[in-house]
């Protein structure tokens, strides 16, 4: 039997407490599953609170722990503030003793083989981060189908080698709020010259907002924030015809959110809060079209 510490963690903001416990369930009959393929797994569950007001109860809380496998333990933690994902999860990370740190949004339910495969996919040599398939709306990038290799994971759902996180110093929160938060820890990993994952075979649901049509439909928030990260990820990996592109289309023909998105890079400019720029000869870092690296195919409405 092999025997492997993790820390699960989410960051969660003004999320149902109901929600939450699905989560909770799917992810101990993961743990529990894992042990019968012959991963033992044990450590903790981790709740970082980033809401205005706490969403669960001292009486929900000890509920989800009585949810969780013997060899687990749930924390809540309450933020007082709003953290975004970035600075969340650095937060969360900062004080584990797991080996491993599985992040994921808190409105994910994993399949019941999903952290077997995830763990099975981190045996392969240099590999520091394995990301799982999200579901119904699959992410779009490509991958190696032999290998799984990838240019970057979304933390909706990924596993992640502790040491690795801290030797890169974690998420920029400094640069990112939420949005290409991901992205950036990716590159910047592979910089440091680790491979990342994609498992097909780690399967998880994750609930987004689609038309009829099966369009995505992002929020107002979702705009702004994607819009902001596009200017400063682009920024930050040398990128800057990319960078005064964008800002031209957002200035120029954007809605509400991308102007607003422009306007901010432009005071960040003026007080010189841009963050550093690094891979100066862009060899980690790509843009293509409008995406971050090849795609398998085009998600409509994205």
């Amino acid at each position: 039997m092999e025997e492997v510490t993790l820390q699960i963690q989410s960051v969660i903001y003004q999320n149902k407490a109901s929600d939450l416990k699905k989560a909770v369930m799917q992810a101990a009959n993961a743990v529990r599953v894992a042990k019968e393929y012959g991963i033992c797994i044990s450590g903790s569950m981790v709740y970082g609170d980033a809401s205005a007001q706490a969403v669960l109860t001292e009486e929900e809380v000890a509920d989800i722990q009585g949810m969780l496998p013997k060899e687990f333990r749930f924390s809540y933690r309450v933020f007082g503030m709003n953290t975004g994902t970035a600075k969340g999860h650095n937060l969360l990370a900062q004080h584990s003793s797991a080996a491993y740190l599985l992040i994921m949004n808190p409105d994910i339910l994993m399949s019941p083989s999903c952290l077997y495969e995830l763990f099975r996919s981190m045996k392969q040599k240099d590999t520091a981060m394995a990301e799982a398939r999200q579901t119904p709306l699959e992410h779009a990038k490509a991958y190696e189908e032999k290998t799984g290799e990838t240019q970057w994971a979304s933390t909706a759902c990924v596993l992640i080698r502790t040491s690795v996180f801290r030797s890169v110093h974690g998420f920029d929160a400094d640069t990112f709020f939420m949005y290409c938060d991901d992205v950036d820890f990716s590159w910047r990993v592979r910089l440091a010259g680790y491979k990342i994952l994609y498992q097909p075979r780690a399967v998880v649901y994750h609930a987004k907002h689609l038309s009829i049509g099966a369009k995505w439909l992002p929020t107002c928030a979702e705009r702004y924030y994607s819009a902001e990260a596009a200017l400063l990820l682009s920024y930050k990996w040398s990128d800057f015809n990319r960078t005064r592109k964008l800002l031209k289309q957002y200035e120029a023909c954007g809605g509400e959110d991308e102007k607003k998105a422009a306007a901010q890079f432009r005071k960040r400019q003026k007080e010189k809060r841009l963050p550093h720029p690094i891979d100066k000869n862009r060899k980690i870092g790509k843009f293509i079209g409008d995406e971050y690296g090849e795609m398998r195919f085009q998600i409509s409405g994205h």
